[in-house]
């Protein structure tokens, strides 16, 4: 080996004294910033989250109608009422929609559904959408009234977008789309006839009276 040739190994190897670490170090930092973007993160909290369903009888008559002669059968029969407890992070929203899924298991299985949109929901905690049944169609599609068991599932929309879902069960799947839903069978409360007492349990709907003026 010559002269020039030693030279050049020697530049060479010094060369790769210093390139080689750089070239690890590069490789490392680049291995791991893969590795953080496939890593996932905590993401911003939800701007509703459901925090409660709850399902109950509901008959603040006890079985007396208006005229005072103790009302039709379906007077004096119950309606279910259903609630759904959320929370909301915006300071205001308006167009909260809040969808109904109740299973009714009868003859055959049923899938009522409602909606409701709410106004002016300020930030904060136990906001509370409410729907009802009538007794009728408990018994109509279920056979029973009082002791009907029904599965209900609830879905949080806002502005076309889905923000929360939950059912009484937690299953945390949307097992009403397995099903063929039967709209009608479920009421808003201020289209109920006991818009007058229950209107102050829940969010101001856009269908109230005062709203459509």
């Amino acid at each position: 080996m010559g002269k020039e040739e030693e030279i050049a190994m020697k530049i060479y190897s010094k060369s790769l004294r210093w390139l080689t670490p750089a070239i690890m170090a590069l490789l490392v930092s680049d291995v791991s910033e893969v590795f953080a973007q496939a890593r996932p993160t905590a993401g911003p909290k939800a701007d509703f989250q459901i925090k409660r369903i709850e399902t109950r009888a509901y008959n603040p008559r006890g079985g007396s109608g208006e005229s005072g002669r103790g009302g039709s059968e379906a007077g004096r029969v119950p309606w279910k009422l259903f609630e759904c407890e959320f929370d909301s992070q915006p300071e205001w929203a308006d167009e909260v929609e809040v969808r109904w899924y109740v299973l009714m298991a009868g003859k055959q299985q049923t899938l009522a559904t409602g909606q409701d949109i709410y106004v002016y929901v300020k930030r904060g905690r136990r906001h509370v959408a409410g729907m009802l049944m009538h007794p009728l169609v408990m018994e109509r599609w279920m056979g029973t009234t009082s002791q009907a068991s029904l599965d209900v599932g609830v879905e949080i929309w806002v502005q076309g977008r889905l923000w929360s879902f939950d059912d009484t069960k937690h299953t945390r799947k949307q097992w009403w789309q397995q099903f063929t839903p039967q709209a009608g069978l479920l009421m808003r409360v201020d289209e109920s006839p006991f818009m007058t007492t229950l209107y102050a349990d829940y969010e101001w709907s856009k269908y109230t009276t005062s709203k459509k003026q």
